[in-house]
């Protein structure tokens, strides 16, 4: 598996690569306003971008989603539930699908969003978007469709069934405003996160709930406009 992390310092923001080599394409997840890199990388690794993946629709960033499938010609594929004025395919909830070897599963993890998702590829590593974060969870306070209710649910009872050995990569780390303890490590895992997430070690659906939900850092700057961009209902 090709398997490449890209991280913006100044935001916390990660996006990723995936390819297979067999096949040479790849996949692009959460990319960066900023194409270039995951273009670059690409052309030198002889790959074709099939389809891009935003695991929601973006409030502190601008995404490059839509910027990279008109240069490439791949598909966007986000959530069944995603309300854009774009076209993309759609997600099912645990829908299952292939690049080459690798096997992918679309898990629907409401609660930052409603329509954010996380990506299992075969079975040892998740991309997990801003619903668990190394040290953190994402938060859910930004719009009115934010539910942290949701976040428990996706995450008590859809990711730590995970096996404690499987990886985790978020798509924040520390610097970005959407936790409020992130640890500056871009990546983890299940069992770290089960041992040492201060939000995971809550005692009940309630007090994670209190948990999420107070001493919130402030909002990232213009996150509306962002939101509204990312949707395609701005230029």
């Amino acid at each position: 598996m090709i398997f490449r992390q890209f991280l913006r310092e100044d935001i916390g923001c990660a996006s990723y690569v995936i390819g297979c080599q067999s096949i040479s394409e790849c996949i692009v997840v959460d990319p960066q306003e900023d194409t270039g890199p995951y273009l670059d990388l690409a052309k030198r690794l002889g790959l074709k971008v099939t389809y891009v993946i935003d695991t929601h629709v973006h409030a502190d960033h601008i995404s490059g989603a839509q910027k990279l499938s008109q240069k490439t010609r791949a598909p966007i594929f986000l959530h069944e539930s995603s309300k854009v004025k774009f076209e993309f395919e759609p997600f099912k909830s645990g829908e299952k699908f292939r690049l080459g070897n690798r096997r992918i599963t679309a898990l629907h993890t409401p609660g930052h969003t409603p329509e954010s998702i996380s990506l299992l590829i075969d079975g040892r590593v998740v991309l997990t978007g801003d619903s668990l974060l190394v040290g953190d969870v994402g938060r859910s306070d930004l719009f009115e469709e934010g539910s942290p209710d949701q976040l428990y649910t996706s995450i008590f009872e859809k990711i730590l069934k995970l096996d404690d050995l499987v990886e985790v990569y978020p798509g924040h780390f520390g610097g970005s405003l959407c936790g409020k303890g992130l640890e500056q490590k871009p990546s983890s895992t299940i069992g770290y996160e089960r041992k040492n997430n201060a939000a995971l070690k809550t005692v009940s659906k309630e007090d994670f709930i209190q948990f999420v939900t107070s001493n919130m850092p402030a909002a990232p700057a213009d996150y509306l406009r962002i939101k509204r961009i990312n949707k395609g209902e701005l230029i």
